[in-house]
């Protein structure tokens, strides 16, 4: 027989051990855990920063929730992704975050940092319903400290200054497992009746899409409840079929959605023209991403074993930098025990989620990058938790009350001084910098509606102006000849040259593409050049 993990937390034999510390029974109740995330939520709230940098993707959220309260089709942005240069996002981002922040928008406008405040909201609910999952395995203090050891973390933290929809796909995500976890194991006192699965299997079905619709990766949900279906039940419950036709049709209608286009006629034909000319065209979508090269996936897998440290973010002392390093290689050791223990007692959708997470990740051919383990971060300290709780404490009861202490006042050590001095240089020279906005001022005011304006950040500057905007081209369009040739193919009006190098730069030197090119703006960090043939006679 398998072994059985122990709730700790509801034998009252335990929680009575005249050895406990009184503070151990206080974070026992109910009420410990939503107070602690409540108090993480307010801090969050009141340390927001103002700003938002060049990553773009928060733009094309934006422009989204406009359209939705402005009556406009959803994909009617003025982001023109173009085949002959690099992906810099796809055409559309899924609905469900640009749901959430169409209320604030239409409330506040474009008002960055109350449109962060939707992040914020989510990361607090998403941490309230992770716990619920943990506390079905692990004692409550453990979870309690799960949840300060993840809203201290100063990653995470500074993650809300940044309007993306991580935290909304967490949400429903981990509702989406809380759901199947409680349905799926079924209650002794309630017989499964065909009703009782069909509202499940609704509820799981709308999460499940919900999660899909904040971040495509929510495809692995639907994935984890067929594999345990097979897997653990050895057959496909009505339950699941409910749920998965109801993510199947929502998905599909997605889909249609986002059939449309609205890249100009020309647009299309033009450039493959170009591609045929001087290049193959480049990928438009997350598919063009999946690499299944085994190398590479090695590769991968070294790099997110480096993005994962750094959860644990450095400090300015060598001694505490040896000592973070290792706790955390000691526990990931734990961790993996924790998995396999988990494994060994009985496999839950949990179990199979985090592998197929993990899976697509190493599948996915971006750069390995902290941001994407958030969601998962959580579970890697809910699995080392979990293999204390059950092998390491239970002989050594008074150990954990050291361990908690003493990690408490590393975290405190190294997060506080982070958390109190952290420097925003991404955000301070970002979209609200006054050269910044003095550039989009000038697209504004000093060029036509119907201009098309090629920028390296395309999504910010259709935003930020109202204009259509398409990428820079790839490197093989580097002479005169073919910038011409890709101006003339996307009618494209002025180009905005700026030094963009992990945030924005001074622009020291700028030189015209062609000579079909003149200055119609410059600032220290910006140039804009404006199209036409008229500036160049040989094109006549």
């Amino acid at each position: 027989m398998t072994p059985r993990l122990r709730r700790h937390y509801s034998n009252p034999f335990l929680a009575n051990r005249p050895w406990q510390p009184a503070i151990a029974q206080w974070i026992d109740h109910p009420a410990a855990v939503p107070l602690a995330i409540l108090a993480l939520a307010v801090f969050y709230l009141v340390t927001l920063v103002k700003g938002q940098n060049w990553s773009g993707d928060f733009s094309l959220y934006i422009l989204h929730a406009q359209n939705l309260v402005e009556g406009r089709h959803y994909l009617d942005t003025g982001y023109l992704l173009n085949p002959v240069s690099k992906f810099v996002g796809p055409y559309g981002y899924p609905p469900v975050f640009p749901l959430l922040l169409a209320p604030v928008y239409a409330l506040y406008g474009l008002d960055l940092e109350a449109l962060k405040w939707v992040g914020v909201l989510s990361f607090g609910l998403s941490l309230w319903l992770a716990a619920k999952v943990f506390e079905l395995r692990l004692e409550r203090r453990f979870v309690f400290f799960l949840v300060l050891v993840v809203g201290l973390n100063p990653y995470i933290w500074d993650f809300t200054n940044l309007i993306r929809a991580d935290f909304t796909f967490m949400v429903f995500c981990y509702l989406s497992l809380l759901l199947m976890l409680r349905f799926l194991a079924g209650d002794p006192g309630r017989p499964q009746t065909p009703g009782r699965q069909i509202t499940a299997g609704v509820l799981i079905g709308l999460s499940m899409y919900l999660a899909f619709g904040a971040r495509e990766i929510g495809v692995v949900l639907p994935l984890t409840l067929l594999t345990y279906d097979i897997v653990c039940r050895r057959r496909i419950s009505l339950l699941s079929i409910v749920a998965l036709g109801i993510f199947a049709i929502l998905a599909w209608l997605q889909s249609l959605w986002f059939s449309a286009s609205f890249v100009p006629g020309h647009f299309e034909e033009n450039l493959k023209h170009l591609t045929d000319k001087y290049s193959s065209p480049a990928g438009l979508n997350h598919l063009s991403f999946v690499d299944l090269d085994p190398r590479n996936i090695l590769e991968r897998i070294i790099g997110y074993r480096w993005a994962l440290q750094g959860f644990w973010p450095p400090s300015s002392s060598a001694f505490i930098n040896t000592l973070n390093e290792l706790l955390f290689n000691l526990f990931s050791l734990l961790a993996i025990g924790g998995y396999i223990l988990a494994l060994l007692c009985r496999i839950t959708v949990v179990e199979i989620f985090l592998a197929g997470y993990i899976a697509v990740l190493l599948l996915f051919g971006a750069a390995p990058t902290i941001r994407y383990l958030t969601p998962i971060f959580p579970f890697f300290l809910y699995y080392g938790f979990l293999f204390c709780q059950e092998t390491i404490f239970p002989h050594l009861p008074r150990l954990k009350y050291l361990v908690a202490g003493g990690y408490f006042l590393l975290l405190a050590t190294i997060s506080l001084p982070v958390m109190t001095n952290m420097e925003y240089p991404q955000l301070e020279r970002g979209i609200t910098h006054p050269d910044a906005e003095a550039m989009f001022r000038f697209i504004r005011e000093e060029t036509r509606q119907d201009d098309t304006i090629v920028f390296i950040k395309p999504r910010i500057m259709a935003l930020m102006t109202g204009r259509n905007s398409a990428t820079w081209p790839s490197r093989r369009y580097s002479s005169p000849e073919s910038m011409n040739d890709f101006f003339e193919a996307v009618g494209a009006d002025y180009y905005v040259d700026m030094n963009l190098a992990a945030w924005m730069l001074p622009l020291t030197h700028s030189e015209r593409p062609s000579n079909c090119f003149s200055p119609a703006f410059k600032n220290d960090y910006f140039v804009v050049y404006r199209y036409g043939k008229r500036y160049c006679p040989e094109l006549e």
